[in-house]
């Protein structure tokens, strides 16, 4: 039975007749509600009650957040466009630059779908204090996507092996990567949740695509976000008209995602990747499609003898940003476009002067921020760039 209540402070008070269920070493009881979100999905939530008894049916009340002041949202991502527009004018020399709009995440909450927990010596999952390495226990977190605290209910009441847990989801698949690998037990229980665990693959579509992933890969945490990100990259490397067949560079191509979505477009993608787990699975996404040549190593070992002749690169740079040599390849063998996907706006604009400004060869057509970490600092920006026509 759920029953609503608003309060006059405008809190919202929601009463659930559940069943109690074990008890926990706080002293708890745990629960599960369902609640529906504002498009009717139905959403599963573990609870801790207190001062209950396992079996008792009781009704409990369950205050929600506060819902943000109207223009409260708009004016948190106004604050990141802030930050990158005042980064790019320091750092960056730009005194107007073409900055966006920042792109907002649909849904800021249960988004992250690739959450690494840590394990006490007590065997509880939870997240790491930051300064400290007292591990808080969790049974539920705000930002993970909703199968992953399914699974973190399930956790919580066992004894897990130290010293993490890695927990991947599939958003579209609805597959769960998990390392260690559970027991089987544990397994069973999460498959009657219908969760689909796997524990050295697992798949995941994004734009259409369907991308393998290992535990060690790279790929965005953010499944709405990077499906929005990687047509941004499409629209900067394909928007205007091309008398011949293009030749685009994927840098730091992780599982093969640009390079499989671009493939389709153009007549060739080369991917540049030093990972080994990683370009195990770009060769197996890669698998059906001919116009894609893999190399392992170093981008900036290997793009200085590719760059003459290629017509475009994508640039997904750690958080570091492009070596120097990288910047100075760009320089020395210019490309007609480049699109920067960066994941710290300060070394984005670091690079972006020295292409545009200390060495100008290129001219900034756009910068697009882009929240893909909803309710943290971390700011993503796609950045296109044109070469200066000769």
């Amino acid at each position: 039975m759920i029953e609503h209540k608003q309060v006059p402070s405008e809190t919202i008070i929601t009463y659930h007749t559940v069943t109690l269920g074990s008890i926990t070493c706080e002293g708890n009881t745990l629960a599960s509600i369902t609640e529906q979100d504002a498009d009717g999905t139905l959403h599963t939530r573990p609870l801790h009650v207190p001062a209950g008894l396992p079996g008792e049916c009781v009704t409990i009340a369950v205050e929600a957040p506060p819902q943000p002041r109207p223009g409260k949202r708009s004016r948190r991502l106004a604050w990141k466009r802030e930050i990158v527009a005042q980064l790019l004018q320091e750092i960056g020399g730009f005194d107007n630059p073409p900055l966006r709009e920042t792109v907002p995440c649909d849904d800021p909450w249960h988004y992250r779908n690739h959450m690494r927990f840590s394990v006490n010596r007590h065997g509880q999952v939870g997240l790491t204090a930051r300064g400290t390495h007292r591990v808080l226990p969790l049974t539920s977190c705000p930002i993970a996507h909703d199968d992953i605290n399914r699974a973190l209910h399930i956790f919580s009441q066992q004894l897990n092996e130290r010293p993490q847990l890695l927990i991947r989801s599939g958003t579209v698949t609805h597959q769960m990567l998990i390392q260690p690998r559970p027991q089987p037990e544990v397994i069973e229980q999460l498959a009657t949740l219908g969760l689909d665990v796997h524990t050295d693959t697992m798949e995941e579509q994004l734009a259409g695509e369907t991308f393998r992933i290992r535990p060690s890969s790279f790929f965005q945490t953010n499944t709405t976000q990077a499906e929005k990100m990687a047509q941004m990259v499409l629209n900067g490397l394909l928007g205007e008209e091309h008398t011949h067949p293009l030749t685009i560079v994927d840098a730091y191509c992780g599982v093969g995602t640009f390079a499989l979505l671009l493939a389709r477009h153009v007549g060739k993608v080369i991917a540049i990747e030093e990972s080994a787990s990683a370009i195990q699975d770009a060769r197996w996404n890669l698998r059906e499609v001919s116009n894609v040549e893999i190399l392992k190593g170093k981008v900036e070992a290997l793009l200085p003898s590719l760059a003459t002749s290629i017509d475009g690169l994508v640039i997904d740079p750690p958080r570091a940003g492009c070596q120097q040599t990288v910047l100075d390849t760009l320089v020395q063998h210019p490309v007609a476009r480049i699109v920067y996907v960066s994941c710290d706006p300060s070394t984005l604009a670091r690079d972006l002067n020295i292409l545009c400004h200390l060495s100008p060869t290129y001219s900034l057509h756009s910068v697009q921020p882009l929240d893909m970490f909803p309710q943290t600092a971390h700011i993503e920006c796609v950045a296109v760039l044109e070469r200066h026509s000769v």
